[in-house]
């Protein structure tokens, strides 16, 4: 070969391995943009799923329905009153109705009786009278009677001493006692001022609706009177005794806790404030939810609240809560399984890994969910007969799993695997539980009420919501009326004298016999 063939055939090499370069940097520009694209396919569906679809997290498989257990999260609670037999009709199933429902439903009403008389007891034949043989009960029917507003006016009596007056000594005089109202300069009674904390706390019922609900009642009140009364009564009356619910909370030996975003207008170096939440344990003696405004999601806020606490806290895996000294942190399962079924594929498919982490973290509600009749103590060593194993085996599935961290399922995985140490803490006590869902619900009840009244236009507006909501909440919690409970604290609390703010907490013997539901 000559020189110059030789010179060609290294020119066309090395031409032909620049070609070969550009190749592969162009094919993994290609893999590249093709784990964009279904990146951005994902999220797609992710957000499309969440704007459109069911918000239950269960998977639908015609099927395969009952491989995965979803109905420990579709399903809802059973009473005891429901009927379990099932009539099969056609493509659906339809429940029988439960005999003596509706005689179960009225037991508790208090009852009318209208006893129906003819016109005229004459034969029609002979025309002579005639005499009632039996009466019969034809139907019963339930009638609203709408509220209404009364005037109750209260009369003073003075009493004087007719002989002193006689004698022309001094004359002393008695005057009757007459109760106190929760608020000077204002006829609301206790009963008015309960029920519009009750239709803005536990109904959802803004104050600009409630004001046009009290002017059709025959008496107006001002949305900023409502507001106004809420304040003070939470002043005077309600703080102390959350904060002796505080005293007893930091008791529990496992607490939950969980936030939420709440605008305050009048803080306008913030867009918003956050509103905590934190709660007794699952097996706690004295069920208490309390809310605490907060300036910000960081760890100061909880830091503030349990300063000495040295139980377990669960909470989802917000890092705010792995910075508290001297408390066990305990992980949140549900939001675990929760990665894992927004990970899903659109299309059903039982082999992918996100259907296989919901299944395995149903796995585990299922088989704890057998042991929650148990004692603690034998909660505790059946976990760590059974459950650990299975805790150990999803840890390791996950670790076993290799996928793009920036995907859904890269996501769940990673989120998974940083909650494990947490998650395993479950073990160390039969009084946990496996999912925040306590505290989850807690917060829930305030994200409803917060779609409706947007905002607090004060800090104290904001402080009172969170205490009104803490009692209403705690008393719903011990099997307390909240409207009854409200109004029995601002009847007796305007009044109370050498009474102790103990005796007016919702697990209370007496308060229990006046405000059971």
């Amino acid at each position: 070969m000559s020189k110059r063939s030789e010179q060609q055939h290294d020119e066309i090499l090395e031409k032909l391995n620049q070609l070969l370069e550009q190749n592969k940097i162009l094919a993994q520009q290609n893999a590249q943009k093709d784990d964009e694209i279904a990146l951005l396919k994902e999220q797609n569906n992710y957000l499309m799923q969440k704007l459109f679809g069911s918000k239950k997290e269960t998977i639908m498989d015609p099927d395969q329905g009952s491989l995965f257990d979803d109905q420990l999260f579709s399903q809802p609670e059973q009473t005891g009153e429901q009927s379990d037999e099932e009539v099969i009709i056609e493509k659906h199933s339809r429940r029988k109705k439960r005999k003596g429902l509706k005689e179960h439903q009225l037991k508790n009403l208090p009852t009318v009786d209208h006893i129906h008389e003819v016109d005229s007891c004459t034969c029609p034949n002979c025309q002579k009278s005639m005499k009632e043989i039996s009466t019969s009960l034809v139907r019963q029917e339930v009638r609203f009677i709408p509220a209404r507003m009364e005037n109750h006016r209260h009369f003073q009596k003075t009493y004087a001493c007719s002989n002193c007056e006689k004698t022309g000594t001094h004359t002393p005089f008695v005057k009757s006692e007459v109760p106190k109202l929760p608020l000077n300069n204002t006829a609301a009674s206790a009963s008015l001022i309960a029920e519009t904390m009750y239709q803005k706390f536990e109904q959802k019922v803004p104050a600009y609706r409630q004001e046009a609900h009290w002017a059709l009642l025959g008496y107006s009140i001002p949305r900023h009177n409502m507001t106004n009364w809420h304040i003070k009564c939470s002043e005077y009356y309600f703080e102390d005794l959350v904060s002796e619910m505080k005293n007893e909370l930091l008791r529990s030996e496992v607490l939950h806790a969980d936030e939420t975003t709440f605008k305050v207008l009048a803080d306008k170096d913030r867009q918003k404030s956050y509103m905590w939440l934190f709660s007794a344990g699952k097996y706690a003696e004295k069920p208490i939810h309390i809310y605490r405004l907060g300036p910000s999601r960081g760890a100061e806020v909880p830091k503030a609240f349990l300063e000495g606490y040295q139980g377990y806290l669960h909470s989802d895996g917000f890092s705010a809560y792995n910075k508290l000294e001297g408390i066990t942190s305990v992980a949140c399962l549900a939001h675990i399984r929760r990665y894992f079924y927004d990970a899903r594929p659109k299309e059903y498919r039982p082999d992918s890994p996100a259907h296989q982490g919901v299944v395995l973290c149903n796995e585990l509600f299922a088989l704890d969910k057998k042991f929650a009749d148990l004692s603690a103590k034998e909660r505790y060593y059946l976990r760590l007969k059974v459950l650990k194993p299975k805790l150990e085996h999803f840890f390791d599935w996950c670790e076993s799993l290799s996928v793009l961290g920036k995907t859904k399922l890269g996501t769940a995985i990673s989120y998974a695997l940083k909650q494990k140490e947490r998650m395993m803490n479950v073990l160390k006590d039969g009084r946990l539980v496996l999912s925040n869902n306590l505290a989850e619900r807690g917060i829930k009840t305030l994200v409803i009420g917060r779609k409706n009244y947007l905002f607090s236009a004060s800090f104290k507006g904001a402080q009172s919501n969170a205490t009104i909501l803490s009692l209403v909440e705690t008393a719903k919690a011990n099997g307390l009326h909240p409207r009854k409970y409200l109004e029995y604290l601002l009847t007796h609390l305007p009044n109370r004298k050498n009474t102790p703010l103990e005796a007016y907490l919702p697990w209370t013997p007496k308060v229990q016999l006046e405000c059971s539901i």
